[in-house]
């Protein structure tokens, strides 16, 4: 419709020659040498009012082409090393935890511990009435000793000591054998007469049986010795039984399979100990052993164990030994932790696996309390050469993310990925490299090749 595009402000030139024939011929219009009809007149000035409105317009970039350059500051782009994590809340719970209840009936004398009081392993939490009990041991220790009077021993021979000899060496066994020797000399004295032809075989036979009546003596000796010998372990097994129950008066923090290799590993400073999470009894109190009543619960506050669940697309990610960053309410600080456990399957329900991460809890000023809430990046691997911006660096329009990057004199206009985010810095990737300068302010006034001045 025009020969040029119309530049904006400029005032358009068909305008300008219909307002000049106006003014030039109020009554009339020409166009070439002939007058136009009134009719054709207006229709041509309302194309002439109707063409700068379908002139070709300069795109609108927010910016003047032909603008002074723009101040604006810049930062590098940064290459850093970046661990990648995976993110999980869950619950802090104690290493151990335990309830202790009675074996034995009673009345509760005295409780020596009470909520919050740290018990090492072995330690006495709370005392029954042991009146009963000791006189059980009493009459058990009694008993044993009847039996042994009997055996002529000072104690229940051991596992690995002869029975049989044992038994010949009891008095009672030592007799009857003596007996039955003596009747067999006699037989053999008697037969070797009547083989000389002397005696009768009616004392041979008498001989004979008394032979017979001294060896059924002697074994029977010998079995009732051995009967008091296993009487006296039974005896010597009730009486454990009851000292058993004496000491069982006391209720003691359990002695773990564990403590001896915790200490051998963390030393004094870290002792394996717990802590009183609950006290259920009180001074005065009876107890039952049946139904059980329990009496104190247990934790074991180092280390604590996070449980959390992983969504199902982490599954190749987690693994075992791998550090963790575990934060609380509390504390304004992370927390060190490795993964401990990884479950062998997903939970069908919402589709995640567990996880159980251990958190040491060694340190005074910032103690850490089961049961508390946690959030945890799990550090599956680390990246090299990581681009970073500023977050200032950022623009975002129409959900297309660009940074300007510095080119020479001019605003580059660069489109980016967004990754990590911190405080301090983004993650991003596109055509950029380490080193580069991107635009930290004055973005909204600079589009892809606007003319730019850096401040110092």
């Amino acid at each position: 419709m025009t020969e040029h595009a119309q530049r904006p402000g400029e005032p358009s030139p068909v305008r300008g020659r219909v307002r000049t024939q106006l003014e030039s011929h109020p009554t009339r219009l020409e166009l070439g040498t002939h007058p136009a009809p009134y009719g054709a007149r207006l229709a041509v000035l309302a194309l002439a009012l109707l063409v700068p409105a379908c002139a070709p317009r300069a795109a609108d970039t927010g910016a003047k082409a032909d603008a002074a350059p723009v101040a604006v500051t810049v930062e590098p782009v940064k290459a850093v090393t970046l661990a990648r994590t995976v993110s999980v809340v869950g619950t802090l719970d104690p290493y151990r935890e335990v309830t202790l209840a009675p074996k034995v009936d009673g009345r509760v004398l005295r409780v020596r511990r009470d909520i919050g009081d740290s018990v090492y392993p072995g330690e006495a939490l709370l005392e029954l009435d042991d009146h009963d009990y000791r006189l059980d041991v009493e009459i058990a220790r009694r008993g044993l000793e009847a039996e042994l009077a009997r055996l002529e021993l000072e104690a229940v021979p051991g596992a690995g000591a002869d029975v049989a000899k044992l038994i010949e060496a009891v008095p009672a066994v030592a007799r009857a054998k003596a007996g039955a020797e003596e009747a067999a000399r006699k037989l053999e004295q008697q037969t070797k007469l009547l083989d000389r032809g002397g005696g009768s075989r009616e004392d041979v036979a008498v001989v004979a049986a008394e032979r017979k009546v001294a060896e059924a003596a002697l074994r029977q000796v010998q079995t009732e010795a051995r009967s008091a010998m296993v009487n006296a372990r039974k005896l010597q097994a009730t009486l454990e039984q009851t000292e058993q129950r004496l000491r069982d008066t006391v209720v003691r923090a359990p002695v773990t399979d564990e403590w001896a290799a915790w200490a051998a590993v963390l030393g004094p400073a870290v002792p394996f100990r717990y802590a009183v999470a609950q006290r259920m009894v009180w001074e005065g109190e009876m107890v039952r052993a049946m139904p059980e009543k329990n009496v104190f619960r247990l934790v074991v506050c180092h280390p604590l164990k996070l449980r959390a669940a992983v969504p199902e697309k982490h599954a190749p990610e987690v693994r075992a030994g791998q550090p963790a960053a575990v934060r609380v309410e509390a504390f304004d600080r992370p927390f060190r932790g490795v993964v401990r456990r990884v479950a062998p399957t997903v939970d069908a329900q919402n589709r995640t696996f567990g996880v159980e991460v251990d958190v040491p809890n060694n340190d005074p000023a910032a103690p850490l309390k089961p049961g508390s809430f946690a959030r945890a990046e799990l550090e599956t691997r680390t990246d090299e050469n990581v681009l970073t911006v500023p977050p200032a660096a950022l623009v975002t329009f129409a959900g297309v993310t660009k940074v300007f990057v510095l080119d020479g004199d001019k605003a580059k206009a660069v489109p980016v990925r967004v990754g990590r985010r911190d405080r301090d810095w983004v993650e991003v990737t596109g055509v950029l490299a380490a080193g580069a300068r991107v635009i930290t302010s004055g973005q909204t006034q600079l589009v892809d090749g606007s003319a730019i001045r850096v401040r110092e």
